[in-house]
């Protein structure tokens, strides 16, 4: 017995080793899918809270007939960062009508 266990013990260590590594990576893997799909769902979440934002600007600053020099430098910076998540679309052509709103200070 003792022979058998002296003849194969590395490959006795190597099996087990490799069953503990495989074991491990199944779940790095899992935990990154996991956290990959938190961070899809969060960006998505943004994405629309940011369109929603330059929505109800567009029908804010529409409705006046003009826009403040802020105002639109907010909605500029909110659709900078909504095409940065890859938002496009609609919203484009709202930014776009806002642009050619007069700009008038309060």
């Amino acid at each position: 017995m003792r022979q058998v266990i002296t003849n194969y013990w590395l490959q006795w260590l190597c099996a087990c080793c490799g069953a503990g590594l495989c074991a491990w990576l199944r779940l790095v893997r899992r935990r990154l899918r996991q956290t990959d799909q938190r961070q899809q769902a969060a960006e998505r979440g943004i994405r629309a809270l940011l369109r929603d934002r330059i929505v109800q600007a567009y029908y804010h600053y529409s409705e006046r007939g003009w826009i403040t020099l802020h105002g639109l430098e907010n909605v500029e910076a909110l659709y900078r960062e909504y095409h940065a998540l890859g938002g496009n679309g609609p919203v484009t052509k709202l930014v776009e009508d806002l642009r050619t709103l007069e700009v008038r200070d309060q």
